[in-house]
């Protein structure tokens, strides 16, 4: 039997956006250009959340700072199984995907002080 996960803080959001904007669920993944039995998956907790469907979201429904901000730090609490990194735009340019993939690889080791140096930079 597949292995269910309890419906995440993102899922919850997301239903929620859902509901208040008296969207059937069709209609909302037709314009977040998935189908709409993966967006119930997504609300459910049972799949993971695409890469830009939190920019995808807040652009499609006009969210303001505050909920925009709400969405990607639930985003960021939901536990992923795998991310997806779209190499394309980097792949020409070779210190960007060595610093991609040395990163990847290596963020389990890093300490919190490593990692808050990092997303500084990051976050300039």
């Amino acid at each position: 039997m597949a292995e269910e996960r309890q419906i995440s803080e993102y899922g919850e959001l997301l239903k929620h956006l859902r509901i208040n904007k008296h969207e059937m669920l069709k209609n909302m993944a037709g314009k977040l250009g998935l189908n709409s039995s993966y967006l119930s998956a997504i609300e459910s907790g049972n799949r993971d959340i695409p890469p830009d469907l939190t920019d995808k979201i807040c652009t499609e429904y006009g969210l303001d700072e505050g909920q925009r901000k709400e969405l990607k730090e639930a985003e960021l609490n939901t536990d992923r199984k795998l991310v997806q990194i779209d190499m394309k735009k980097i792949n020409e340019n070779r210190l960007a995907k060595e610093v991609v993939l040395n990163f990847a690889g290596k963020a389990e080791s890093l300490t919190d002080e490593q990692l808050s140096e990092i997303n500084a930079i990051l976050n300039r």
